[in-house]
Formats: C-alpha cells, sequence, structure tokens
C-alpha cells in the first residue's frame, strides 16, 4: 500500500502518553491507605483552562535605559514604587542597578494594549497568549530584610508574608501618588487595586488565581480579620462542639458570605460604640494593655480576641506581632505541640519563615488547631469573597507543621459553601506537592507534581520517546481524578534553555506534549516570547526580551507566541476535544510493534462521544518517517467502524491530509513523515461523506 503524508503545514510540538482509562473523577482507590476520606468532587473547569503565570512587579518593570527610545521615554514617564531596601547587609553591591529598575504594579496589567512592548497585561494574555486564567505570585506585604537565603534577595521572600488580608501598597498606583505604602502609617494597601483588576479580567473572560501559603507566616505577622465572626473562643466558652463546624449549613454564619475587613481603628472605635461584642472586648483588652492606641491597638484587638485563655493570661500590651501575642498559632521547638512562647518555635533552614500548627491528630490541642483553621479558611473566603477565581496553595502538606489533606479538606469544601450561597461559581485549586500526593490528590483540582520536574529531566539523560511514554504514564497515577500541571520550568525554575537540551522552540515543542493530556497547562511570563533569563521572583527584575534592542530581545519572538497560542486554541478549540480527554493509548510502530520509534512520539485520543485525535511528535527536529498501527481493541474503544470511509484533518491548518480511507485501512497502517522543522501533527479523524 502506498504511504500516505499527513504533514503539518507549521511547525509544532505535541505529546503523547497512556493514561490509565478510568473516566473524569473516577473513584479510584489508592495504595497508600490515605484516611482523609472520599475523593471530592473534580472541578473539570480545570481541564478547560490554561494558566499564565505573573510577578505583578516584574511583569511590567523597566529601565530608562532599555529598549526602543519609545520605552525608554514611556519608563521615563512611568508611576511605579520608590522601593526601601531593607535587606540586612545588601554588600553584594547591586543597589544602585536596583534602583534603575522602575517596578510595575496591578494597574499596569489593566492597560489597554496587546503588544508586549508595552507590557504584559490581561489584554496582552487573552489576545496574544490564548490563556484563560492569569494566576499572579503573592500579592502580599511580606518580609523584606531577612537575608534568607540571600542577602540580595532585596524584597524578601514572597511567601513569608506579613500580612494575609492586604495587598502590597508598592502595587498600587494610588498608594504610589499618596507617597505611601503597607509600611505607612497609617499603612496604604492595594485591595482597591486587585478589585480593578479582577473586575476587568472578568469583562474579558479570564480567571484570576492567588497564590497562598498556609503552613507558615514571615516573621512579624500582622494580625487583620473580620468585623463579624464567631471566635473559636466563644465557641469553647458557650461549650459548642467543634466537630459541628464540619457541618457548613448547620453552622453557617451569614456575616461571612460578605465579609468586611476591620483595618482601622476608627471602625474598630465606630463598632464598639454600637457592637456590646465589640465594646466588651475592646474594653477586655484595654483594661489589659491601658496605654495601646492606634495601629498597635487595632493588630491586638484581633489577637486578643482569638486569644485563648493560656494566650490571654500572658498576652504582652508591648507587641503587636502574631508570633509574641498569639504562640499557639505555631508549631513549638517539639515538632509536635504548639509553641508555648516566642523562641518556642520548629525551625529548619528556611530561616524567613516560622512554622504554623496544624497537627489535627494532637487530641490535646484541639482548640489551638481549630482556631488556627477557622483564620486560614477566612483568609481564603474574603479574597473569594472579592472575586478570585481559585488559588495556587504553596507547600500544602508538610511534616513539619502538620498540614495534612483533612484539613484542606474542610477548608476548600468550606470556602466552596460560602462561594455557593453567595451564586459565584466554585473555585478552582492546585496543588504545590512535595509531601502526601495521594491524599492531595482527593482533594484539590489540579497538581503540579507528575509532569514539570520529569519532563524536562534536568542533568542529562535521554529524552526520547520512551522518557516521554514514563512522564505521561506517571501522571496517570492519580487515577484520573485529578488534573496535572504540565509546564516545563515555574518561578523558580531555570529557563528552558538552561541545561535542559532545549531551544526555545524544542521547549514550545516539549510544552505542546502537555497540551494533548488530561491536564491544565501552564506557561510562565516570558516564555511565549523566548525569555532566557531567569527572573528572580525575591529581587527586583524586568523582562529583558520586552525591550527592543536588549541582548534578550527575540526576533522570532512574536513567531514564537504565535505559536503557543496556535497550541492552546487547538487544545480549547471543541472539535479536538478528544486532546483533554482521558483515553489515550501510545501508537507503535508497524516494524517493532514491541517498541515505541525513540525518535517519533506517538498517541492516539479519543472522548466518550467519538471524537479521535492523533498526535505525532518529532521530538528531535530530524526528518522522521514511520507506519503505525492501531491494535482492534483500540479501535473499538475509539469507535473506528471498519466499514466506514475516514478523513484526517490537520487541526492546525483545518485542511485534510491525505485521501479518505476506511476503517480497516487506518488500522492496518497509518503512516506519517515529517521533516525536521515540522515538530508535530495533530490530526482530526472525521468521516467521508
Amino acid at each position: 500500500m502506498k504511504a500516505f503524508s499527513y504533514a503539518l503545514l507549521i511547525p509544532l510540538l505535541l505529546p503523547a502518553c497512556r493514561t490509565p482509562e478510568v473516566g473524569p473523577g473516577a473513584q479510584v482507590k489508592d495504595a497508600f491507605g490515605d484516611s482523609s476520606g472520599e475523593y471530592l468532587d473534580l472541578n473539570h473547569v480545570a481541564g478547560t483552562q490554561v494558566l499564565y503565570e505573573v510577578q505583578v512587579r516584574s511583569a511590567n518593570a523597566c529601565r530608562e535605559d532599555m529598549g526602543a527610545n519609545w520605552q525608554k521615554a514611556a519608563c521615563k514617564n512611568k508611576l511605579a514604587p520608590k522601593i526601601t531596601y531593607r535587606a540586612e547587609g545588601m554588600s553584594c553591591g547591586i543597589i544602585d542597578e536596583l534602583r534603575k529598575i522602575k517596578l510595575g504594579t496591578l494597574e499596569d496589567m489593566t492597560e489597554n494594549t496587546a503588544d508586549r512592548r508595552n507590557g504584559i497585561t490581561l489584554r496582552y494574555v487573552k489576545e496574544k497568549v490564548g490563556a484563560t486564567a492569569v494566576w499572579l505570585m503573592p500579592l502580599f506585604p511580606n518580609n523584606d530584610q531577612w537575608k534568607i537565603p540571600d542577602e540580595c534577595d532585596d524584597l524578601g521572600s514572597p511567601y513569608a508574608v506579613r500580612d494575609y488580608l492586604h495587598v502590597q501598597g508598592t502595587l498600587s498606583r494610588s498608594c504610589i501618588q499618596q507617597g505611601k505604602d503597607e509600611h505607612s502609617s497609617p499603612p496604604c494597601f492595594g485591595n482597591d487595586s486587585l478589585d480593578a483588576l479582577i473586575q476587568k479580567a472578568h469583562a474579558q473572560g479570564t480567571k484570576i488565581i492567588l497564590d497562598v501559603a498556609l503552613n507558615h507566616f514571615g516573621h512579624n505577622y500582622l494580625m487583620y480579620d473580620y468585623e463579624d465572626y464567631k471566635p473559636v473562643r466563644d465557641r469553647i466558652e458557650g461549650g459548642e462542639d467543634l466537630a459541628r463546624l464540619w457541618n457548613f449549613e448547620d453552622t453557617h454564619e451569614g456575616f461571612l458570605e460578605k465579609p468586611r475587613l476591620l483595618d482601622t481603628v476608627q471602625r474598630l472605635e465606630e463598632l464598639a460604640s454600637t457592637n456590646n461584642f465589640h465594646k466588651k472586648t475592646l474594653a477586655a483588652l484595654k483594661l489589659k494593655c491601658p496605654t495601646l492606641s492606634g495601629q498597635p491597638l487595632l493588630h491586638a484587638y484581633h489577637m486578643w480576641r482569638e486569644a485563648l485563655d493560656w494566650e490571654r493570661a500572658q498576652f504582652p500590651c508591648g507587641q503587636q506581632f502574631l508570633e509574641f501575642a498569639l504562640p499557639g498559632f505555631y508549631m513549638g521547638q517539639d515538632a509536635t505541640n504548639p509553641a508555648k512562647k516566642l523562641g518556642d518555635n520548629f525551625t529548619n533552614n528556611w530561616k524567613d519563615v516560622k512554622f504554623l500548627f496544624h497537627k489535627e491528630a494532637n487530641g490535646a490541642h484541639t482548640h489551638e488547631f481549630v482556631r488556627n483553621r477557622e483564620y486560614f479558611f477566612r483568609i481564603l473566603n474574603y479574597w473569594v469573597s472579592r472575586g478570585v477565581d481559585g488559588f495556587r496553595l504553596d507547600h500544602t502538606t508538610d511534616k513539619d507543621s502538620g498540614m495534612a489533606p483533612n484539613e484542606w479538606r474542610y477548608l476548600l469544601t468550606k470556602v466552596n459553601h460560602y462561594a455557593q450561597k453567595r451564586g459565584q461559581a466554585r473555585p478552582l485549586y492546585l496543588a504545590e506537592e512535595f509531601g502526601d500526593q495521594m491524599g492531595m490528590n482527593k482533594v484539590v483540582d489540579m497538581m503540579t507534581e507528575g509532569y514539570l520536574f520529569d519532563m524536562v529531566k534536568r542533568g542529562g539523560g535521554d529524552k526520547d520517546t520512551g522518557h516521554v511514554e514514563r512522564v505521561l504514564s506517571n501522571m496517570g497515577r492519580f487515577g484520573g481524578h485529578t488534573y496535572v500541571m504540565t509546564a516545563l520550568e515555574t518561578h523558580d525554575e531555570h529557563r528552558l534553555t538552561d541545561g535542559t537540551g532545549f531551544g526555545t522552540w524544542t521547549g514550545a515543542g516539549f510544552w505542546a506534549i502537555g497540551a494533548t493530556r488530561w491536564s491544565t497547562p501552564m506557561l510562565l511570563m516570558g516564555q511565549e516570547f523566548g525569555e532566557p533569563w531567569g527572573v528572580g521572583f525575591r529581587r527586583s527584575d524586568l523582562i529583558r526580551g520586552r525591550f527592543e534592542g536588549s541582548a534578550n530581545w527575540n526576533p522570532e519572538g512574536d513567531k514564537l507566541t504565535d505559536y503557543y497560542r496556535a497550541i492552546i486554541t487547538a487544545r480549547l478549540d471543541a472539535k479536538n476535544r478528544a486532546l483533554y480527554a482521558s483515553p489515550s493509548h501510545f501508537l507503535r510502530p508497524k516494524p517493532t510493534p514491541d517498541r515505541p520509534d525513540a525518535r517519533l512520539f506517538a498517541q492516539m485520543k479519543w472522548s466518550e462521544d467519538t471524537n479521535v485525535v492523533f498526535t505525532f511528535h518529532n521530538l528531535w527536529e530530524e526528518d522522521v518517517q514511520q507506519s503505525f498501527f492501531i491494535p482492534p481493541e483500540v479501535a473499538s474503544a475509539a469507535q473506528i467502524s471498519d466499514g466506514t470511509s475516514y478523513k484526517l484533518v490537520n487541526v492546525l491548518a483545518n485542511q485534510q491530509a491525505g485521501p479518505c480511507r476506511t476503517g480497516a485501512e487506518l488500522k492496518w497502517e497509518l503512516p506519517v513523515v515529517m521533516g525536521r522543522g515540522t515538530r508535530f501533527q495533530w490530526l482530526r479523524l472525521e468521516t467521508c461523506q
């Protein structure tokens, strides 16, 4: 039989692998004996998203001496925060260079431009990249004076958070215009700026995801909270069974549907003059600490309100930080019980943070555990009430703090409960998970593990078809319950070109493999136009590849961005729904049916409603020619009929590739010829008229 070529008309690359053939959300048993209960219902919206990760302060940062003349002029006129560098030591000699960088704001992302040279904006993400959700790196006030792990990390670690209920004032044009930020007295925050960004994102159909780490806080955490909620201390005093809190309907509190922050002393005084609870609580605090005033009084009020009896007995009036006043929030030195006082803290090599107490199994300290858990719920609930569409959950299970899947089950289902009461769509949850993966996959919608590190395989090793199949098969260990985030780098990864063996185009091709899976693809800002610089997430920085004439300017950047967009568009097109369906089969060459062609990754995908797509990936851009066959049982599962006449349609070019052939002919021989310039072929199966 004559071999037909189904060559792709434009260069691209895609993946293939075999997943356990279970439907989305299947109730499968894991082998680790997780005791945290049944699977939560999976939010399948996660499988229809493409994430775009953004560091707001770097996304639109600039220098007046970088880029085309018009870019230099725009930078000169840019409204940017004045940064005070508080890092200890700062002996690295880069202060002057850091001060040349004018950092970005949330408002920069709402500018009406889709040109990356003007900036990374919501419009750019939607129109040029095609992503559906923007994942924002932590926006909250954070430690910026501890020199861990590098004294030149001048802005501190974004995961060493000091206040989870406000956005940094340095990210808000309004605060910048006032000459204030989160360190001012009174502080200026960027919550309204985030609101405006969320509103604009939703208007164009884009979701906003925030990044949080709840197993630890940064040093000197400043406690803020809602105006109205029932503290755990009051529940204990009233003899309430704290286990009832699992019944969200029974313990529903209407004021949690529309939470209001108590974050000014003026508002506290107003409440104390009209509300008996606040009047009584403030009077008790002032009796204990009569000299408190201003912001210290506000923070002390929130902590006093939450303090258990033993913490009230030793309450320090001269301190406004959480670890001083409520040590029971933190893990003690014994890594088993809550801390008893400042200094009684578990430590490891993360010197810029303090681990929180999450030991649910420690029955002797249920009150501390539940008190902490309810505060974490209020953090998440607050941002969802303001329109946030989901969260990336950093380091979700942790032996040092004790945070475990069952606590996440409580937090997320309670957030869902209040979102539903508000008439909101259910939030999306993405977990970074290094510990109990088989527990967390029962709780969240997306996992970062199973593809990211394996596919890149830094430090050597063949990235041939066998490697790709192993990586994709490993993604299936979650049994089809959680979507795996398919990405090749994150904020703390090296760039694609650093030690991976990938150029930017080859990397794009390997990224595309993830777009053919039952997964959630993710791009890091700048990846789409080939930015080689590793933008540090702790340091003032900018994306150099945005600026014409810079060393990182990529003349093919726009073509590369179009390439990523073509992948994403094809992935999300309902005509190719088999790409994000679960069933798949790794195709084998006719000449070697017992092993794959090392050069050419071949996969067949199908959906329950008979949509079928074949994906072929020329892994290392060689001239390849091969013939594959479809086993009878696979053809039957995909409902390919021997007597039906079919055609193969090039997904990207939307053109028929080759003549019509019967199902029997396709099963016997599926020929593929690809030149080195063609990175992949996606061929959709349709019936001929």
